[in-house]
């Protein structure tokens, strides 16, 4: 090789090593993309409510959307997360997922969300004023129904996706349809109330939910060697998901629930700005996580624990280094951005800072949860999201008793940041998979 072959090899090296790069990891890239556009979409329906109706309409919109999402996830009964685990298989096993199959997961996701909504509808007041008490008036139950339904529809239409390795479509389904749906509704003068934001929130969830069942056709298959996939055996494990998905979900709306109703829907407001900002850095973690969760699950079913452990190293990397940057722009530059929603939202600058170094440590420690829950541990993971998720019950009432808002911002990421502590030390007993190192630890003689 001459001199000159050498000089053109050896400068290409770098193009040709960046090429690469993106093309393994083109499922991620995409999937931040997508959230990308969330958190922008996300961000602006707060602005447009925050900017044009104030806080105490930010607060009573957030408060009916966190609540729609906690109860979705209730009624889900954790088969969001289970089929990401069992329908994987699939596609290890370059196999098509029968019909049957299919139509059952969607029947019980459906079907007990509406029980869920017959409990509501029928506990009226009973069940709304322990909820909401008076932060948030009786006459949008039926909003709340809708968008319960909704949220857990696009979930477990975007989980079914994700499961076969659709991941960016899934994710759109899942994440960006409702948010910008709802901004463009506000932008365009369609919702002009918070009660219209929120049926347009509704609306949209049910129509991406319904383009998610017909995306799913293509991996549908009648024929006998289709894969079946047993109920008996997906709520085997959704149990214990189930309350891993409530745990990750009833920090945001527990804080929120307990600021409006211990300080107004103001305070509720000024929370929910911070919340959602510091929950950029959740969003861009729980993309990766969303991509490499069905990846994980396929390593574990193909046996390969090497390779499970490999991947959940690159994830805790990639989302590490995408929030970082983030963390440190939103540190010095969020008192500007929450001065442009309105003068108010400034009084909730401290709550944001430290609600971004709480987020950067929940990061930090890890995917260890979503590890357990692949690799059919779902009972350590249940025992400890339950204690995390009952202390955090117990402690949030004092700490907001204590510290205002501000204790409230202090308290849900530590008790969050304890579990996620919990879990790693389970899979490095369990699995003997260190998520830092990306290695799989021989046993002791």
């Amino acid at each position: 090789m001459t001199a000159r072959d050498q000089h053109e090899t050896g400068s290409s090296w770098p193009a040709t090593n960046v090429r690469r790069m993106v093309n393994e990891n083109s499922d991620v890239l995409l999937s931040l993309a997508v959230r990308g556009a969330t958190v922008l979409a996300g961000f602006a329906v707060t602005y447009l409510i925050g900017h044009n109706l104030g806080a105490a309409a930010t607060g009573q919109f957030a408060l009916v959307s966190q609540t729609a999402m906690i109860l979705s996830v209730i009624g889900l009964f954790g088969l969001d997360v289970s089929v990401v685990r069992h329908f994987s298989k699939t596609v290890a096993d370059k196999t098509s997922v029968a019909f049957s199959a299919f139509a059952k997961v969607l029947a019980s996701g459906f079907g007990l969300m509406c029980i869920l909504v017959m409990v509501l509808w029928l506990g009226g007041e009973h069940i709304w004023e322990p909820l909401f008490g008076i932060a948030v008036p009786l006459e949008m139950l039926g909003v709340l129904c809708a968008l319960l339904v909704a949220r857990g529809g696009v979930q477990l239409l975007g989980a079914l996706l994700r499961s076969q390795h659709s991941f960016t479509l899934g994710q759109i389904i899942s994440a960006l349809a409702i948010p910008l749906a709802t901004s463009l509704a506000l932008v365009s003068g369609i919702a002009a109330t918070v009660y219209e934001a929120l049926w347009a929130a509704a609306l949209a969830g049910l129509i991406a939910a319904a383009f998610g069942v017909g995306a799913m056709m293509r991996y549908i298959s009648r024929r006998t060697d289709a894969a079946q996939i047993g109920m008996r055996t997906v709520f085997a494990t959704s149990l214990p998901l189930w309350g891993v998905g409530i745990a990750q979900n009833i920090g945001d709306w527990y804080g929120l629930a307990v600021s409006a109703q211990m300080f107004g829907t103001v305070d509720a407001g000024l929370y929910r700005v911070s919340v959602q900002i510091a929950g950029a850095l959740q969003i861009v973690s729980l993309a990766i996580f969303a991509v490499y969760s069905a990846k994980i699950s396929a390593a574990f079913h193909a046996d390969d624990r090497k390779l499970a452990a490999r991947l959940a190293r690159a994830a805790l990397i990639i989302s590490s280094l995408t929030a970082a940057p983030l963390v440190i722009i939103l540190l010095f530059g969020g008192e500007f951005l929450l001065a442009q929603i309105g003068p108010e939202f400034v009084a909730a600058w401290p709550i944001l800072a430290v609600l971004l170094i709480g987020q950067l440590a929940l990061i930090l420690t890890g995917p260890s949860g979503m590890i357990l829950a692949m690799s059919g541990n779902e009972r350590a993971n249940l025992w400890i999201t339950i204690t995390s998720t009952l202390t955090l019950l117990l402690i949030l009432p004092i700490a907001a008793h204590a510290g205002g808002l501000l204790g409230i911002a202090i308290c849900v990421p530590c008790v969050m940041l304890l579990r996620n502590l919990a879990a790693y030390v389970t899979v490095l007993r369990k699995e003997r998979i260190n998520i830092w190192t990306g290695q799989v630890i021989s046993p002791r003689i």
